[in-house]
């Protein structure tokens, strides 16, 4: 009796309160075109009260007793009327939808679907791992042919690197700019394999993207200059500038680590306990004065970070930190090693300034296939103040 009870679930309403009542009702207007906080059901011409921004309850009640046969009429209708899909959508369909986002959006196992008791508390269709993984593959086509079909023929390409626990992934995204605003389309993000020595350096990061996509090749063949991330930079100039202050900051960390809820942290990874030496006034002055000049490359870097930076503002940024720590130019500086392309930065920075005039003939060879057509320049001012 007990799992009888349990297992009674009711079955997922078609259409919502909101839309039953906008299906059936219509305002009662008095003469100067004004609401009365009546409504008036289309199908029988009976009155009832209403208040905009209220609840359905009132005008559904009435739906259900007097319109019993409601859910096939508003499944019959279009969906202007009904304000829904859900007549031009099967039901198989919309199971099916439901068991993926489900497992997809709770970040569950496949084999989710075939458990009995997922089968016992749910009153969705029961399905198997074999018809999901054929539906997976169905949408992912359906996905890449719509992303396909809104890209334009030339577009660029953002990676960007995460890990979660062990395993390193790789985010390759697409970036193009619309009248609604800049797309950043996710085209693909495979896992990095990392090798007996667990090096993720930029050879394993390309042989991935050669999995794929041999961007990084094709970026030499083609000419299409790479962009660098300025916050990457920051942060590689950062470690090397705090290097010779690893003494002080292990320092530091053991005395966090002697702490109960951070030593059991510490715990699972080793059974020696943290060793605190004894901390001078002279490492503790020297700390401090560290933490004062990473004030202003907090901010900088807060500010990398923020939407819809250019290349020139990343660039005064770059130079107001080299002003105060010239050390960094080895990952700041405009022709740094590091830098893909620095005729194409540096050009980009020159015509985002104004300063068209002053490219060199290298700089402006980069800068060449972005060039605008006069139509596209034209319309580019009214874009931007959308």
């Amino acid at each position: 009796m007990a799992d009888n009870i349990l297992t009674a679930t009711h079955p997922p309403a078609a259409f919502t309160p909101r839309q039953i009542a906008g299906f059936y009702f219509k305002p009662c207007l008095d003469d100067e075109g004004k609401p009365t906080g009546y409504k008036t059901c289309k199908a029988c011409g009976k009155y009832r009260k209403h208040s905009d921004g209220t609840e359905y309850t009132n005008l559904v009640s009435h739906v259900r007793s007097a319109h019993p046969n409601f859910e096939v009429d508003m499944t019959n209708a279009s969906a202007a009327e009904t304000g829904t899909l859900v007549s031009w959508v099967s039901q198989k369909t919309s199971n099916r939808y439901a068991w993926l986002r489900w497992i997809v959006m709770s970040n569950l196992p496949l084999s989710f679907c075939e458990s009995e008791l997922t089968r016992q508390y749910t009153n969705l269709p029961a399905v198997v791992v074999d018809t999901l993984h054929v539906n997976m593959e169905s949408v992912t086509r359906a996905v890449e042919k719509d992303i396909g079909t809104r890209m334009p023929m030339k577009f660029g390409i953002i990676l960007d690197g995460w890990s979660y626990g062990t395993e390193h992934f790789l985010a390759v995204c697409g970036c193009y700019e619309t009248s609604d605003g800049p797309q950043y389309p996710l085209l693909s993000m495979p896992p990095v394999i990392q090798e007996a020595d667990n090096n993720l350096t930029a050879d394993s990061h390309m042989a991935t993207i050669a999995r794929f996509l041999p961007f990084f090749r094709l970026a030499h063949i083609m000419g299409v200059p790479l962009v660098g991330c300025a916050s990457h930079r920051l942060n590689l100039a950062v470690k090397r500038f705090l290097k010779p202050h690893e003494e002080d900051l292990e320092k530091v960390l053991m005395r966090k680590l002697r702490a109960l809820k951070e030593a059991a942290k510490l715990r699972p990874e080793t059974p020696l306990p943290p060793v605190l030496r004894q901390e001078t006034r002279s490492t503790h002055r020297s700390l401090q004065m560290l933490l004062e000049e990473m004030k202003d490359i907090e901010s900088i870097s807060k500010k990398l970070q923020s939407d819809g930076l250019t290349l020139l503002q990343a660039r005064e940024l770059f130079d107001r930190l080299l002003e105060l720590k010239p050390s960094f130019a080895s990952y700041l500086a405009s022709n740094a090693e590091i830098v893909h392309s620095p005729a194409f930065e540096s050009s980009a920075v020159k015509v985002l300034d104004k300063k068209a005039e002053m490219l060199t003939r290298e700089e402006r060879a980069a800068i060449l296939p972005f060039k605008l057509s006069r139509e596209a320049a034209a319309a580019q001012p009214a874009r931007m103040q959308k």
